[in-house]
């Protein structure tokens, strides 16, 4: 039974999804939920969906459910093995989850207190207990033995009866399987689970009187499933830590080899630095990470000339040329004082500045020129705003003052309408869809007495410069023939698109892995 057939089987089920189960929180799961980005496969369903409760449509004719599909109860005679009854869930448990844990509780023995808990997949008779066929397995409560493919078991944990709370739980980074009896973790029972299937939660009951009732994290679980998973996080990190990877280095370097350097990660974080233009954070931050290191290696370069094995002519003191050439203050300072302007709403100094500087930036990059022209607009717009505010807030006392501000408001909305109409008659007839489109939205701001209060008012946020600045940083430096992004974020991204992709061919172990929570928080 493949994937795509098991997930067909369910495909006609609806119900109502509880909430999200706290221990999944942190998964794929509760992200793609969350950012509601899951669309239908080709059977109409989602594609992540959680087991919820136990199937009416996918059972044994001699059980019963009741209270919301989770509560069993056998309804035949129990006289042999062949009376034996199953169920599965509504849903098969994701391995996005990275582990999946419910619970049963033993309502009532019945007579013999035949009660198996396990999983299978779509395609297992369900006149049969869970473990007995094959892609089948389960744990029984009369015996206490674990069951795979087989109606002989093997001796595993305590038997279990009446009022026990039996829980199961599919770790899908390493594909193995543990039981909990009443909070306590009994060890794994099962190994070497295949990952090429989907599996459903499974209960089979088999005696007259046997009834139990799951709980798939609609309530708190007995078991601390909460802790298990961080330790399973924990176990993965401590081994994705301990991989010997290459040190990586940003392309001034100069070393290969024998000259393996403790900077690399440093080398990350300064040019990010350097590239955001925190100037004083990255001249602090080079001369702890960086000085020391750059006068050992020339000393040793002198001691140790013969005994270095180095590409290019700089040698060793080429790391600390490298370095220094990462922090050049001046370029640094220049453009952190160009991106303040910008963070100020103070265009027309950004770009002023820009043009004395790095003549070619902005007149090479037609379209970062309209955007700053058009931010100057919008910030006149705010400043119009601020004035109309503080103008009714004047008391009666104050006419005389109220009269100037008047006239000063009058003589700046007609600055601002002189300002827009330069704008029109620019890129009035630009035919490209990004100047027509961003021109359209930003002259729309004119049209309200008050913009802060309306459906554009996201476009006057201080945080919207931050893009414009941004867009501005990045051309300066390209300018400079440095990357548009430092290698850093590029790693992260790459990192993230890494984990959404083996999260999508479900590698359980991925479901470990927060990266923006891991890695920046």
């Amino acid at each position: 039974m493949d994937m795509q057939s098991a997930s067909s089987s369910s495909s006609d089920l609806s119900s109502t999804r509880p909430r999200i189960p706290d221990y999944l929180l942190d998964t794929p799961i509760c992200q793609a939920k969350k950012k509601m980005k899951l669309t239908k496969d080709q059977t109409g369903t989602m594609p992540i969906q959680l087991p919820t409760q136990w199937n009416p449509k996918d059972k044994c004719s001699l059980l019963e459910l009741s209270k919301g599909n989770l509560r069993v109860s056998y309804n035949g005679t129990g006289k042999t093995d062949g009376d034996a009854a199953a169920v599965r869930a509504n849903y098969p448990m994701p391995y996005q989850c990275g582990l999946f844990y419910f619970e049963v509780t033993i309502i009532n023995k019945g007579r013999n207190g035949y009660i198996g808990i396990g999983f299978c997949t779509a395609s297992v008779d369900l006149k049969k207990l869970p473990g007995w066929e094959n892609y089948s397995w389960g744990y029984h409560g009369d015996d206490g033995h674990s069951f795979c493919f087989s109606g002989t078991g093997k001796a595993y944990g305590p038997t279990f009866t009446t009022k026990d709370t039996i829980g199961c739980c599919i770790n899908f980074m390493d594909m193995t399987v543990f039981y909990t009896k009443n909070g306590v973790n009994l060890g794994i029972a099962f190994r070497d689970i295949k990952n090429d299937y989907l599996y459903f939660p499974a209960i089979g009951l088999r005696t007259p009187g046997e009834v139990v009732e799951a709980n798939f994290g609609q309530k708190k679980f007995k078991f601390d499933i909460e802790n298990c998973i961080k330790e399973e996080k924990a176990k993965l990190w401590h081994y994705i830590n301990s991989i010997d990877l290459p040190i990586i280095k940003p392309d001034y370097s100069n070393i290969i080899n024998n000259n393996k350097s403790s900077n690399g990660l440093n080398e990350l974080v300064l040019q990010y630095l350097v590239h955001h233009g925190y100037s004083e954070t990255a001249q602090t931050f080079y001369n702890n990470a960086f000085a020391k290191s750059d006068k050992a290696n020339k000393q040793k370069e002198e001691n140790n000339m013969e005994e270095c094995d180095i590409v290019g002519a700089g040698g060793l003191s080429g790391i600390a040329n490298k370095s220094n050439e990462m922090i050049n203050m001046e370029s640094l300072k220049n453009r952190q004082r160009i991106k303040d302007f910008v963070l100020k709403g103070d265009i027309d100094s950004a770009i002023d500045l820009t043009n004395r500087l790095y003549p070619t930036v902005l007149e090479n990059n037609d379209i970062l020129l309209f955007n700053l022209r058009c931010r100057k607009f919008i910030e006149m717009i705010r400043k119009n705003e601020e004035l109309d505010i503080s103008t009714d807030t004047i008391d009666d006392d104050a006419m005389d003052v109220d009269d100037d501000k008047s006239k000063n408001i009058s003589q700046k909305i007609i600055e601002t309408m002189k300002y827009g109409q330069e704008l029109q008659n620019l890129y009035g007839e630009d035919e490209r869809d990004e100047i027509k489109n961003t021109l359209t939205e930003t002259f729309s701001l004119f049209a309200y007495e008050h913009p802060n209060n309306s459906v554009l008012a996201y476009l006057l946020e201080p945080s919207r410069r931050e893009i414009v600045a941004n867009q501005l940083n990045v051309a300066i430096l390209e300018s400079q023939g440095e990357p548009a992004s430092p290698a850093i974020e590029t790693l992260y991204r790459q990192s993230a698109v890494a984990v959404r992709e083996l999260v999508k061919y479900n590698v359980g172990a991925a479901a470990f892995i927060n990266v923006k929570k891991d890695c920046l928080m």
